[in-house]
């Protein structure tokens, strides 16, 4: 990766937030530190997806032209390439992608599981059941596990004719499938969590589960909780081992309303910008996790939602924060802001850096370059 100054821009805008009130509250024993950039020169809005540790490329994909670029360390373009939009090898619509076996593996919404190289050439298909389909979109097409392969359990045959019906089952079931590619078996495995606000027999919406997979271990987590959940992989099953409980007691939870009365929902929380997990990266010497508090309902209101450009500006102007664990899940330090003028990826490199990407729009510059920082969070000598 190209080592690089820190823009003056973003330096003043850091000092900016450093004033006497923030300096009172932000915590000093962990500091972001931007360590290095890369530059892109791409004229588009590239979306991080994923990161090949082994060849060091980057995934990106500008949801504007459906176009999936990859670049390295040092910024280079290494390919770009467009889904089939006809042809036996179509993709009707993309549900998860990620690398894997080497290759660029694909969800697709009904048509299985396809694999692409990096240059976007079809490579091989892998049938899934028949008549499945997801709701939400997925962080991820596929892990391995052993000789398998395991994606978030899709729903199937007529679940979706009662809707209440369904998404009970969804607070309830298993959270991913296993699919044996040999013989074509499935079966189900990672159970949904006890004791969750799921529990209640209330509507929160899908839960739009996220799932990280860091060796043996698997983390989850889900839109209506402010809790995380680790799971171990023991001889093919994935088996919770951990509740993670933020403890966000100034944060406004999700509200729920009554099973039969889903359709509701929106009409009346619709405004509501509740608190959740926005990201989790699992490093080698700690777990970084994401979040917001939320904000209330009369902020909320002041904006509106016809108003796209003005809702995003809104929308990126509520204070992310960072909780800090070790490596066995235990809490380190809660509630360090995240810099403004940057939007994080799901990304983090060989490094142990977290990419995010620059927003042009916050510092009111249009660049022929995307910029990509790689982030870290170190101790603060006291």
């Amino acid at each position: 990766m190209k080592y690089l100054k820190f823009e003056v821009g973003l330096i003043f805008f850091l000092i900016g937030c450093t004033s006497e009130k923030t300096s009172r509250d932000f915590p000093k024993t962990f500091s972001w530190v931007f360590e290095d950039s890369i530059q892109v020169a791409y004229m588009g809005e590239l979306f991080l997806l994923d990161y090949d540790p082994k060849e060091e490329l980057y995934l990106g994909r500008w949801n504007a032209q459906e176009e999936y670029v990859l670049f390295d360390e040092s910024g280079q373009i290494k390919h770009t390439f467009k889904l089939s939009e006809d042809g036996p090898n179509t993709i009707g619509w993309v549900q998860g992608l990620n690398f894997l076996e080497e290759s660029i593996a694909v969800m697709d919404q009904s048509k299985g599981l396809h694999y692409f190289s990096p240059s976007g050439v079809f490579q091989k298909k892998q049938e899934i059941p028949a008549g499945y389909f997801f709701i939400n979109g997925l962080n991820f097409a596929a892990y391995p596990v052993s000789e398998e392969l395991a994606y978030i359990r899709p729903e199937r045959g007529e679940s979706i004719l009662n809707y209440p019906s369904m998404m009970q089952n969804v607070y309830a079931s298993d959270i991913l499938e296993v699919l044996n590619p040999t013989t074509g078996e499935t079966r189900t495995t990672m159970p949904f969590p006890s004791n969750t606000v799921y529990s209640s027999g209330n509507f929160y919406n899908w839960t739009f589960p996220n799932i990280l997979k860091h060796d043996n271990e698997w983390i989850l987590w889900m839109l209506a909780e402010q809790k995380y959940f680790v799971y171990k992989e023991e001889q093919g099953e994935i088996l919770l081992s951990k509740v993670v409980d933020l403890n966000l007691k100034d944060a406004i939870p999700m509200p729920g309303i009554s099973m039969n009365q889903y359709n509701d929902w929106y009409e009346q929380y619709g405004n509501v910008i509740f608190g959740r997990i926005e990201q989790i990266y699992r490093r080698e010497g700690d777990v970084v996790v994401i979040y917001t508090k939320g904000v209330s309902e009369e902020i909320a209101n002041q904006y509106s939602r016809d108003n796209w450009e003005e809702w995003m500006a809104f929308l990126e102007s509520i204070p992310l924060y960072a909780a800090i664990f070790d490596t066995h899940h235990e809490l380190i330090q809660k509630d360090l802001l995240v810099p403004k003028g940057i939007r994080l990826s799901s990304v983090v490199n060989n490094n142990g850096a977290i990419i995010a990407q620059k927003n042009q729009e916050f510092f009111g510059v249009e660049e022929d370059v995307l910029t990509f920082y790689g982030l870290e969070i170190k101790r603060v000598r006291e």
